[in-house]
């Protein structure tokens, strides 16, 4: 006898050896198509929702999941929407046959052949959520719709409920079994290397009890089915009879052995999850020891084990697998759901997707966002904020952060220090670790920073001969203006209202003495309210450029990334004169809270002064008024900064190359007593004699 076919095949009383028979022919019929892709979670949210909408009782997953109701599909030939409703009517055509409800299931098994596991329970609960959803609707609009009240008529559907409490209860209960162990086989599909990381023995007996509960869900939503269009078939004698209540409890058996199976999946799968904890963490440890040929392997397991579509490029409206990062440097911006303030985000934009670089390289290079939240749950105001941004930013983002495996937030924050502060972690093309964190070199030089590696910014710093170019290169068209037309000018920042007071009428002198000098307020680290009183002080008869506090906090940003990078290179301070001088003013941001920077645009010779040093400088200006025309305004600063005397030209003789003494358009401060020295023009006759003349020359 084939216990696997006709009537007397009772999958309830399985021995272990008919139940192996069972899983082996599910197995043959199981053809999984890898191009078939559905999001099995957000279609069983969505499936969830519906629920709650029949019955209150059942939980509603909306909450969690903002993205619920936009059910990924790919590979399918047919839209999601047909696939479900040809599940339907394949279920419904069963209802009315008759036949072998074992039989029926092995051919809804086999119908659903080409999907995976998770893929099979999801669309059948779909299927039979639809049907059970169209009956509360009609029912529920049949005393005030017209419409409804005549297609109620036409399928025969019972006029009272009440009639039918016990069935609807059993029906409820079922169907919220049957969402729980799908919730399960969901949660073992989603397991990361399960080859790799569960033990045999493990592996081999979880998955016979997953492929049991498939059946017994798949078998469930026949019964359902069935009993829904049962309903149709009542007559009013009958609803109190002996039927009904013998249907009911057909129901509460089901939910009875659906329930057995969850508890035992439920057990095997947090023996899954315990040796994957233990082992996972290890595994990512050791995959960045390891040499790879590119980063896919790395961005696999980090990212792509619960979803082959994980990354999210808004700017497209497209998914894409972890291909599309192929021999790619990968910028991982790890950070909270909120990421930046907006005028961080702005300026991020513009230093990386704005960059006259980034044509150039786009190809090259791309940032993945990986948004991690404070808490371990995520929350809706977490789920909002991401869902915005990441429909907003034009670079990747891992479209259901909340999926990542904790042994992988875990790695994140205990070995790149991940603090809740944005860090930009950048993977090679071969998947190896080139920066711990990359945020402060890219808001100094952005996409001119490429492949943003640790040696690269040892490079930039031995490059960098401009520091007041870098100090506010992007933050504003002005400042942009000043250096690319070679003017004088100087940034000062303070929070003494006094000292700037005093400052404005020493600029004003200067100003009415013919001297050109823009001056530059860039207020104070963290500005307060009161930095906008300050701001109108300082730009009071135009003589400040005026920037906005937003821009201020950029300059603030500009410089506290400065610090930040010159800590991790200060060793090679010693062959970086640039160095050398970005220590100093940091130096005096950090002991005074008055200070200036003096250069030219275009020019690498920049001076800082920090306190009292500012005024006597910006004094010993106004005193020598004829030397700043003659000798031009920064030569006549630094010849009065190093000589306490009135200026007077230098008498040290020097001799400078032609092209250099006479190109330069500003007197030379003399090596030896730093001050200006006089331009003479001295010619030198190179005469070369012919053989004939100096054979005459002998002669004569």
């Amino acid at each position: 006898m084939n216990l696997l076919r006709g009537e007397q095949f009772d999958p309830c009383l399985l021995s272990s050896i008919q139940e192996d028979l069972l899983i082996m022919k599910i197995l043959r019929i199981h053809d999984p198509n890898d191009r078939y892709k559905i999001d099995a979670r957000q279609l069983l949210h969505v499936v969830e929702s519906t629920m709650h909408c029949i019955s209150p009782k059942f939980s509603d997953p909306q909450s969690n999941y903002m993205n619920s109701w936009n059910v990924e599909v790919f590979g399918l030939e047919e839209k999601l929407g047909y696939t479900i409703k040809k599940i339907s009517h394949e279920i419904l055509c069963k209802c009315h046959e008759n036949g072998d409800l074992h039989e029926e299931t092995m051919m809804l098994v086999e119908t659903l052949g080409p999907f995976r596991w998770d893929a099979k329970v999801v669309l059948t609960l779909a299927a039979v959520v639809s049907i059970y959803g169209e009956f509360w609707l009609i029912t529920q609009l049949v005393h005030c719709n017209s419409l409804a009240a005549l297609t109620a008529k036409l399928k025969q559907m019972p006029k009272e409920l009440n009639m039918i409490t016990i069935q609807l209860k059993a029906l409820n209960l079922l169907i919220d079994t049957m969402i729980e162990a799908a919730n399960l086989v969901l949660d073992f599909e989603g397991l990361p290397l399960q080859q790799q990381l569960l033990d045999d023995d493990t592996i081999v007996v979880t998955k016979s009890k997953m492929y049991i509960t498939v059946y017994w869900i798949l078998r469930s939503s026949i019964s359902c089915a069935y009993q829904i269009a049962d309903f149709g078939t009542l007559k009013d004698n009958q609803v109190h009879s002996n039927s009904t209540t013998i249907a009911a409890w057909t129901l509460f058996s089901l939910v009875y052995k659906l329930s057995g199976l969850c508890n035992d999946l439920k057990e095997k799968l947090r023996t899954c999850q315990m040796q994957i904890g233990r082992k996972f963490p290890e595994k990512i440890r050791n995959l960045f020891k390891m040499s790879h040929f590119d980063n896919q392997e790395v961005l696999r397991v980090l990212f792509s084990l619960k979803n082959d579509l994980p990354l999210k490029d808004s700017s497209l409206e497209k998914y894409y697998g972890i291909q599309e990062l192929e021999n790619k440097v990968v910028i991982l911006l790890i950070s909270k759901p909120e990421l930046f303030t907006s005028e961080k985000i702005f300026y991020l934009v513009q230093r990386m997707h704005d960059h006259p670089l980034h044509k150039e390289i786009e190809g090259s290079y791309a940032i993945l966002w990986v948004p991690i939240p404070y808490s371990q749950a995520w929350s809706l105001t977490d789920e909002m904020n991401f869902q915005f941004l990441s429909n907003s930013l034009p670079w990747f983002s891992i479209r259901q952060p909340w999926s990542l495996h904790s042994s992988v937030v875990n790695f994140i924050r205990q070995e790149w220090s991940y603090k809740d502060e944005p860090v930009m972690v950048v993977l090679s093309t071969d998947g190896v670790v080139t920066n711990l964190n990359a945020v402060d070199i890219i808001w100094l030089w952005g996409a001119k920073a490429f492949p943003f590696s640790t040696s690269k910014e040892k490079e930039l710093w031995e490059q960098e001969n401009r520091i007041l170019e870098l100090l506010i290169d992007g933050i504003d068209p002005l400042l942009t203006n000043l250096v690319e037309e070679g003017k004088h000018f100087c940034i000062y920042g303070s929070d003494n209202i006094s000292w700037i007071k005093e400052l404005n009428d020493t600029f004003k002198k200067i100003k009415n003495a013919g001297i050109q000098l823009e001056a530059v307020y860039v207020g104070y680290r963290n500005p307060s309210k009161d930095a906008e009183n300050i701001l109108d002080i300082s730009i009071e008869d135009n003589l400040s450029v005026s920037l906005s506090t937003t821009k201020m906090k950029l300059f603030w940003l500009r410089l506290e990334s400065i610090k930040n990078s010159v800590a991790r290179v200060e060793q090679a301070a010693h062959y970086s004169s640039s160095l050398q001088k970005v220590l100093r003013l940091l130096d005096a941001c950090e002991t005074s809270n008055d200070w200036m920077i003096i250069g030219k645009g275009l020019s690498t010779d920049e001076m800082i002064l920090k306190g009292r040093e500012v005024q006597e400088c910006l004094n010993l200006v106004l005193g020598m008024t004829e030397h700043v025309v003659k000798l031009g305004l920064f030569s006549a600063i630094r010849g009065a900064m190093g000589s306490p005397l009135p200026v007077k030209p230098c008498y040290h003789n020097e001799i400078l190359p032609a092209e250099e003494g006479l190109l330069s358009e500003e007197t030379v401060v003399c090596s030896r007593c730093n001050r200006p020295v006089e331009k003479f023009i001295v010619y030198q006759c190179n005469v070369t004699e012919t053989a004939e003349e100096k054979q005459e020359a002998k002669i004569d």
